[in-house]
């Protein structure tokens, strides 16, 4: 099952190995984004990165979706990283069972605005944060787990 699901640019990294691993506390974490698939030393430093004791699966977004929608994973606690808000919907709208969404890091690009601590978003990003929060309902901006978390309804 789906414990938590995290926008975040830089996927594994360490806030998200050390703060996020502990606040969540996973059995097992995927790494769902397209990309990714295509770049074997990015994903030869996301499995080094890798918390001890976790599992770490690396899957594009659709194998992503058919993994978490496996019935064995339902007896997993599983902390679901994306690397766009574009990447969630496309998780949200193939799978069941995502009732939250933790947007953190993404990075500033042309036609976009601070809409959190590090977060930059344009306005493709605000139709699909929209769409997310129709379907999931619970989607906050949360740069670490020490920070207050902001609703994305009540922002955008």
């Amino acid at each position: 099952m789906v414990k938590y699901l995290r926008v975040d640019e830089r996927l594994l990294h360490g806030q998200v190995a050390v703060t996020w691993i502990n606040q969540v506390s996973p059995t097992s974490i995927l790494i769902a984004n397209d990309e990714i698939m295509e770049n074997e030393v990015a994903k030869m430093a996301l499995k080094m990165v890798k918390p001890a004791g976790i599992n770490l699966a690396i899957r594009s977004v659709d194998d992503g979706a058919k993994l978490l929608n496996d019935p064995r994973t339902e007896k997993l606690q599983v902390f679901v990283i994306v690397r766009t808000v574009q990447d969630a919907l496309r998780l949200v709208r193939q799978t069941t069972g995502i009732q939250h969404i933790n947007i953190g890091g993404i990075k500033k690009k042309e036609g976009s605005r601070l809409v959190g601590a590090a977060v930059y978003v344009n306005d493709d990003d605000i139709e699909t944060i929209k769409k997310l929060v129709e379907e999931v309902g619970s989607v906050e901006f949360q740069m670490v787990p020490a920070d207050t978390p902001k609703s994305a309804k009540n922002i955008l």
